[in-house]
Order: structure tokens, then sequence, then C-alpha cells
């Protein structure tokens, strides 16, 4: 059965810029894909605990070598990743925070990057081993961080992680939608989100 994790990371609700774009992408994959699944994770709303030394530790450990402390303080980090591990379509909703990515969203990051399941050293240096999945990213970002806009000076730090992260475990299908100028006003805030459908629906047609 096809598989696609929705993962939201704004706080925000109905006024989110991402949910909305994310949910339109999540309907249009529906239509196109009626037997497929649609798992859903927020960590906007209900943002992950980053983790501590128990579960860091635990991470690294076998389930059956685990002692209770152990395996509790590792079962929402289990659980993403068995969400993460089932996916063949990853479509992460993302608002610019300060140049990056939400609090919520890196510590998902850091508990579905797993040694020897997402991703392990070698004599030959790091490896990726998650593969056949296709990462959408949709942002939203105040300003404009294209190539040659007025904002393109400050340092674009979240499409740099976001990518670095999925390239990490081993994904490099990465597609990103921005709907930027959020912040400019309402009738350049509508074009570009309306731009950022039209690039959803180019990106599921083909």
């Amino acid at each position: 059965m096809p598989t696609l994790l929705h993962i939201d990371s704004s706080p925000r609700l109905e006024e989110s810029v991402t949910r909305n774009l994310s949910a339109y992408f999540v309907r249009r994959w529906c239509e196109r894909v009626p037997d497929g699944l649609v798992i859903r994770r927020d960590v906007g709303v209900a943002p992950p605990p980053h983790p501590d030394a128990l579960t860091l530790a635990a991470a690294t450990m076998t389930e059956a070598s685990r002692d209770p402390r152990q395996q509790a303080a590792a079962a929402l980090s289990d659980r993403m990743l068995e969400e993460l591990e089932a996916a063949d379509v990853i479509l992460v909703g993302a608002p610019m925070y300060n140049f990056s990515v939400t609090s919520g969203l890196k510590a998902w990051f850091d508990l579905v990057s797993r040694p020897g399941r997402t991703f392990r050293y070698g004599p030959k240096g790091q490896e990726g081993l998650l593969r056949g999945k296709q990462v959408v990213v949709i942002t939203a970002r105040g300003g404009f961080y294209r190539p040659g806009a007025p904002d393109a000076a400050a340092e674009d730090l979240q499409e740099k992680q976001i990518e670095s992260f999925f390239r990490f475990v081993g994904l490099d299908d990465i597609h990103f939608v921005h709907a930027e100028g959020q912040a400019i006003d309402a009738l350049t805030a509508e074009g570009e989100r309306a731009r950022a459908r039209t690039e959803i629906d180019c990106l599921l047609a083909s």
C-alpha cells in the first residue's frame, strides 16, 4: 500500500500557511492514490521532547537489551522511526523560524537519527540507510530568499538544514515548494500561496 507520512511543524493552526498547503498536497495525493495510507505526525501542536541522555543511550541499544526505563525513553523515538521507515513519500510542512526550522521539527530530526537504522559510520565514512523515498518540503517565509530576491543576502539555514538531514539518512529525492513573501502584504502573500499550489499540482502530476 503506498504510504504518505505527513509531518506538520507549525505551532499555528488555521492561520498556518504550511498547514493549509500541506493539507492541499494530501488531498491531491489522495485523489491520485485512492488506495494510499496517510500517516499523520504533528510536531507543531504536539512537539516531541528534545532527546536527553537516557533517550540517546537507549537509541543505540537493541529493544531486547533495554531495561524498562530505557524502553520507555525510546518508545516515542521508535514509533516515529517506524513511521518514517514505512513511508514511500515524506511530506514536511515547515515554516521558517529565524532562518531555520521550528524546534519541534529539529527534535524530530534528532529522534529519528538512529545509528544502524537510518545511518551508520564505517571505514568509508557516513552512510545513509534509508532508500527509495521521495521527500516533499513545503515552506512559508516572511520575505523572499530566492537568488536575487531582496532577502537573499540573509542566510537561508532552513532549506540547507532540511536537505542536509534527509541526505544524511540516505534520501536525495527532495523537492521544495516555497511560499515566500508572507509578511509583505495580503496580495503578495496570496499570490505566493497560489504559486505554491500550482507547484504542488505539477509535482504530483509528474
